[in-house]
């Protein structure tokens, strides 16, 4: 204890910083531990994002960061706003990054301030180096920016995508990191697409996860060294309960709410399968069937096809006597590409996923029935022919005959849209018994197991058309139409759920199951 207190006195005015410090938030708590090269905090407004990330830098100028090479990445640090930096003796200061980073430095520790001249602060640090804060406007024309080489660049708020990839080329040489402090308001931005969509790390606060439905933590490999966190303007411990309410009060559209309180991107709300919640409806299959999907059951199959080189997307689903169904596995096989496979490859395949199940609904894409120009035949009619020929002459699969699904109307989405919000009620499979008005039913649910990852992917991913301009996204009503990308494995779900057989699985199955154990009935003729 005497020795720690004797370091703090040797760092003298730091001393009340790092006191500070040492009780932190959990987002704090997540960003120290963070070695991810591009970091970018999206929260509410108001929620703490320019502090947090000045608190990040204060800990590299002193050498305390729990990531170590972050302490060495301190020479020099673009800091990028939309608002110019002024002269410390402006009566009005708009740059927020200058505001907190003056907060947590001792004045005596900054041996040059910015002047009228020099958009610069320099620091001096602990072990007697130096760090210069270089703040710059995001309106500045590139040529502005200068060719120098860079330890660190802070975007607050979102900078220009010319400009931020100009900065990135200055972190070269140093092997320098980045970090993003925004509330996502900028709609078809590149934080979106290159950020927020390839991070190998998301962490929300529980305010979000409870508004959104999304899991805390989630980890999903990308290919790049990105991390996002995610918090609501309800998580700034500064602010309270009142203050939060009055504040967003007036916001009567849901989509502005959501990304300024908390920091949901626009994309994002427009979800088609808003009812699907990943932290109850994607279970884990191996816990939820350690003896596997029961043989009598009904069990279906889907394919979306493709002729291209988008893959084709196969699900594997089930239905107990309780009606609750069960997407348990998927196949995504290419035909174009390296990897390619051919139909019968395909076909093959499928028949040795399928175990030895009997599959009274096998549905394609309409798309597959039209005859090939080569063959004279679809590749429906080539699938059942390969069925048939793999089953007699290797004993692989069942009988099974595959045919177009309904492509008209919304009724299996509709039908997804209702199972999954039960799932929600139900709270875990097999729990969907309910009483209503003195009569009890089974609430028809849909589980997504977890040996089918992407097609839950696909439902938190499969969202509306929006438009590409910015000025005609004010003139237009939002778009109807839906994406294409995401929507393969959605297909698949949607056209089982228009299917009668298995809308009504579970009554035949009730049926077969009453007339297989008949009740007993007492002299009374009473059951």
């Amino acid at each position: 204890m005497a020795d720690q207190e004797e370091i703090l006195r040797a760092l003298g005015p730091w001393s009340n910083f790092i006191a500070a410090s040492k009780t932190k938030t959990p987002m704090e708590a997540i960003l120290d531990r963070l070695p991810h090269r591009t970091i970018a905090l999206f929260i509410g407004n108001q929620g703490g994002k320019t502090y947090n990330v000045a608190k990040q830098y204060v800990k590299r100028l002193l050498g305390i960061h729990p990531v170590a090479y972050k302490n060495r990445l301190m020479k020099k640090v673009r800091c990028m706003s939309s608002s110019m930096v002024e002269s410390p003796d402006a009566d009005v200061q708009d740059n927020t990054q200058y505001l907190e980073l003056k907060k947590l430095i001792p004045y005596e520790q900054i041996e040059k301030d910015i002047n009228s001249r020099s958009p610069s602060m320099r620091v001096r640090r602990p072990d007697g180096s130096r760090t210069i804060f270089e703040f710059r406007s995001s309106k500045q024309e590139l040529q502005d920016l200068g060719k120098i080489q860079l330890s660190s660049v802070w975007h607050d708020e979102e900078t220009p995508q010319r400009i931020r990839e100009e900065c990135k080329m200055r972190l070269l040489a140093e092997n320098g990191d980045e970090y993003f402090s925004l509330t996502p308001v900028n709609y078809l931005s590149y934080t979106f697409s290159n950020v927020f969509q390839r991070a190998n790390f998301i962490f929300r606060t529980p305010t979000i996860c409870e508004v959104t439905g999304l899991p805390a933590i989630e980890q999903k490999e990308t290919g790049f060294d990105i991390a996002c966190i995610q918090a609501a303007t309800d998580d700034n411990p500064t602010l309270s309960p009142d203050s939060i309410a009055e504040k967003f009060k007036d916001v009567e559209n849901q989509d502005d709410l959501m990304i300024r309180r908390y920091a949901v991107f626009k994309q994002l709300s427009g979800r088609i399968h808003k009812s699907y919640n990943p932290q109850i409806c994607y279970i884990p299959f191996g816990k939820t069937f350690p003896d596997g999907i029961p043989y009598e059951w009904v069990h279906a199959r889907g394919i979306d096809y493709h002729d291209s080189r988008i893959p084709w997307s196969i699900g594997w689903a089930s239905v107990s006597p309780k009606d609750e169904w069960f997407l348990w596995r998927e196949f995504h096989p290419a035909i174009d590409g390296p990897q390619a496979y051919s139909t019968y490859d395909i076909a093959k395949a499928i028949a040795r996923k399928s175990e030895s199940y009997e599959y009274i609904v096998n549905l394609i894409d309409p798309l597959a029935n039209a005859k090939q120009p080569n063959t004279l035949t679809s590749v429906t009619d080539d699938l059942n022919r390969y069925f048939d020929q793999i089953r007699q002459t290797e004993g692989i699969g069942r009988p099974a005959w595959w045919q177009g699904w309904d492509t008209k109307g919304t009724r299996g989405r509709d039908e997804v849209f209702k199972r999954f919000k039960n799932s929600v009620r139900c709270g875990k499979p097999f729990n969907n018994s309910v009483v209503e008005k003195g009569v009890r039913r089974n609430l028809p649910t849909l589980w997504i197991c977890d040996t089918a990852p992407k097609f839950s992917e696909s439902l938190l991913n499969w969202r509306y058309q929006e438009w590409q301009v910015t000025a005609t996204q004010a003139q237009n009503d939002p778009k109807t139409m839906p994406q294409q990308k995401y929507s393969h494995d959605c297909m698949v779900l949607e056209c089982l759920a228009k299917d009668q057989r298995l809308l009504h699985a579970a009554h035949f199955m009730s049926q077969r199951m009453t007339q297989k154990f008949p009740q007993t009935r007492s002299a009374t003729g009473r059951a």
